[in-house]
């Protein structure tokens, strides 16, 4: 399981979104590619195309539904570092091309049926 989370997601995986992740599809916690779908850049985002993703017992819990309010499917990994590919307009400390880091989790769609669940 863990060998699959290190390597290059592949290209071609069924279904529809413009992104890319390894996902937990229930409660077995075993990782499969996944498409799904990131909204468009907004003014103050910063959008990293992820080279590295750190994964602790926090997401192994989470993806195997430990602990309450696991939402499926569900792509577990935090602390990403990466290189910036777009920044929004109202960006100013970082530009497109520079090595970037992200530790712990940080915002929400809070439109899907999972951010829409917790409101």
């Amino acid at each position: 399981m863990f060998s699959a989370l290190f390597a290059k997601p592949p290209t071609e995986v069924p279904g529809e979104g413009n992104c890319i992740g390894y996902a937990a599809q229930d409660t077995s916690g075993v990782l499969a590619p996944y498409r799904f779908n990131r909204r468009s850049v907004g003014p103050e985002d910063v959008h990293i195309q992820i080279s590295f993703a750190g994964i602790c017992h926090s997401d192994i819990h989470t993806g195997k539904g430990e602990w309450a309010g696991t939402c499926y499917p569900c792509v577990p990994g935090h602390e990403i570092a990466g290189f910036v590919i777009e920044v929004g307009d109202k960006v100013t400390k970082f530009k497109v091309g520079d090595k970037v880091g992200v530790g712990c989790m940080v915002n929400s769609c809070k439109s899907c049926h999972c951010c829409s669940d917790l409101k």
